[in-house]
């Protein structure tokens, strides 16, 4: 014989709100936990890119201009550096890509690379082609906690030469420049885009382009005047 149960809507067994609320409230520690955990990779990510992306364009930008500083001297009755060189604008001579000046009258192409404090570029402009952004966001890199020029030029041949004083807003001048046997270049890149606030995403770089020298003389008194 079976019996039936009679449902009694009296009864309050079961999931009581109190236990539902402590539950719901679990629940939401735990999401918040992961959430958090997701957004710390996703930011540990986005610095890293950041990092490799400003790093990535500073080396492609340097190499750039080292090449083009080690085929500079091309004619040697002129200075591969020129005068109006500044310690934020690089001014050379060089030939063709991948080559040289043929003649002495053969005329070389003038090259300059300019620094933009207020824009942060790099722009390079010659006598053939439109002005290009070598690089953007682009500071001045910090050495011994001083603020470094962008280009430096020197000669450790020449008494006070090492490296040459350039006057505010000033020039090389054609002394200097035609005893410029070393260029440094220093500077320090950004990401394009810093998707989140890092203040070390900036890389800073360095480099220096000897330049090829014929001494006049095997004096150790004469001084080393460079493509000469």
């Amino acid at each position: 014989m079976s019996m039936k149960r009679e449902l009694n809507l009296d009864d309050e067994d079961g999931t009581s709100m109190v236990e539902l609320v402590v539950g719901m409230g679990m629940g939401m520690v735990v999401l918040a936990g992961l959430s958090m955990m997701l957004i710390m990779a996703t930011r540990g990510n986005a610095r890293v890119d950041a990092r490799t992306e400003a790093s990535d364009n500073a080396r492609v930008a340097m190499t750039r201009i080292m090449e083009e500083l080690h085929s500079a001297c091309v004619k040697p009755t002129e200075p591969p550096i020129q005068a109006t060189s500044t310690s934020n604008t690089l001014v050379f001579l060089h030939g063709t890509y991948g080559g040289g000046v043929e003649t002495l009258n053969e005329a070389a192409t003038e090259t300059k690379i300019t620094y933009s404090p207020t824009a942060h570029t790099l722009t390079e402009q010659n006598e053939t082609e439109a002005p290009r952004i070598v690089l953007s966001h682009v500071s001045q890199a910090v050495t011994n906690g001083q603020v470094a020029p962008i280009f430096r030029y020197e000669n450790s041949t020449v008494p006070g030469g090492n490296p040459f004083t350039i006057p505010t807003n000033g020039t090389l001048g054609v002394e200097n420049s035609r005893y410029t046997i070393l260029v440094r270049v220093a500077f320090k890149a950004g990401p394009k885009s810093e998707p989140v606030a890092d203040a070390g995403a900036a890389s800073e770089i360095e480099n220096s382009a000897t330049l090829r020298l014929t001494p006049p003389t095997f004096s150790e008194t004469e001084k080393a005047k460079p493509c000469q």
